[in-house]
């Protein structure tokens, strides 16, 4: 396996446990119901990755130890992306989670991208680097509305309209998403 594919496994990887801590940060900040152990562990695994990706920047390689705990967190992950899309009909709340949490997870994995162009000097093509106006403006206006409903006023209709479009995007394409986390496999196998 190469370095690179490696790599691209491990930015797939983190982008995933990214929505799922977003996700429960979201609705924790909104006071909607959470699972605090779910919670804990994205968290945990996000450290975890956070010590292992500037390590194999240095060495393009994982230890045997680090390849298996790797696993294990996929392993897991997938389990936790079990439950990530609600049941229709969805709430506003419901649907401010996961586009939140999608475009949070979109974000790390082009930056993620962009990064393993600097590494391995290879040409990621252009439109990673046009998507991170994009998602910092996308993530910037999710912001904007968790602010507003931790703050306890209502979130204006105009607002809710689009995030429900946005919503729609990503529910159309959710089996793709769940889909693609079984590709960290072939990317560490």
């Amino acid at each position: 396996m190469s370095a690179q594919q490696q790599y691209n496994g491990l930015i797939l990887l983190a982008s995933y446990i990214q929505r799922i801590y977003i996700a429960e940060k979201i609705n924790e900040r909104i006071g909607e119901q959470t699972n605090p152990a779910r919670l804990q562990t994205a968290k945990t695994y996000l450290d975890e990755l956070n010590m292992i990706m500037p390590l194999f920047e240095q060495t393009r390689e994982l230890t045997d130890t680090q390849l298996k705990r790797i696993k294990e967190i996929t392993t897991a992950t997938k389990h936790l992306m079990d439950g990530y899309f609600p049941q229709q009909p969805t709430t506003f709340a419901e649907k401010l989670s996961i586009v939140g949490s999608s475009l949070y997870g979109e974000q790390s994995m082009n930056a993620g991208v962009l990064r393993l162009g600097q590494l391995f000097q290879k040409e990621v093509g252009k439109d990673f680097e046009m998507r991170v106006k994009f998602y910092e403006e996308r993530t910037r206006f999710i912001d904007a509305v968790v602010h507003t409903l931790h703050n306890k006023e209502e979130v204006e209709e105009s607002l809710q309209q689009i995030l429900a479009n946005w919503f729609e995007g990503i529910w159309a394409n959710r089996n793709y998403v769940l889909q693609d986390i079984g590709k960290i496999d072939q990317f560490l196998a």
